[in-house]
């Protein structure tokens, strides 16, 4: 078991805020890798494409800022795992766009379960202001660390 009260430690040469973040993270991932049974990067892909199904892996790739081979690898993985279903934009045939399947549906219906179990874990420790305020604070750090 990890000991909680060294994580805080300053690390020489590490930025202070990267052990607890990165941490935290892994945790978060850990937590949804057993949940739903499949790696992190898959259930992220999974859930973009229920908001937005048909999204090209370009798209996916420019708003995320993820590695495009990345993104094909598990795109492909998705696909043979019977997920997802490639086709080639018809307007555009560089274009690669991604649809969810059935099955991919269906392991979605995992996502409110684990959503709240998330939602309960960060709330036993971070009132619903905390946690906002968390949301906020994040987002200004992604941003800070843009290009």
């Amino acid at each position: 078991m990890v000991d909680e009260t060294r994580r805080d430690e300053a690390v020489p040469g590490v930025h202070p805020v990267l052990p607890s973040l990165a941490l935290a993270f892994k945790r978060m991932i850990s937590t949804i890798e057993r949940e739903s049974g499949i790696g992190g990067m898959k259930w992220f892909l999974l859930t973009v494409l229920d908001a937005r199904d048909g999204l090209s892996q370009g798209e996916f790739c420019g708003e995320y800022e993820m590695d495009a081979s990345r993104v094909t690898r598990t795109a492909q993985s998705l696909e043979g795992d019977g997920l997802i279903r490639r086709e080639r934009d018809a307007e555009d045939n560089r274009v690669v766009r991604m649809y969810l399947t059935d099955g991919g549906w269906e392991q979605l219906r995992k996502l409110p379960e684990i959503n709240e179990h998330l939602k309960s874990r960060v709330h036993s420790v971070l009132s619903e202001e905390e946690f906002e305020e968390l949301r906020r604070m994040l987002g200004l750090l992604a941003g800070a660390m843009k290009g």
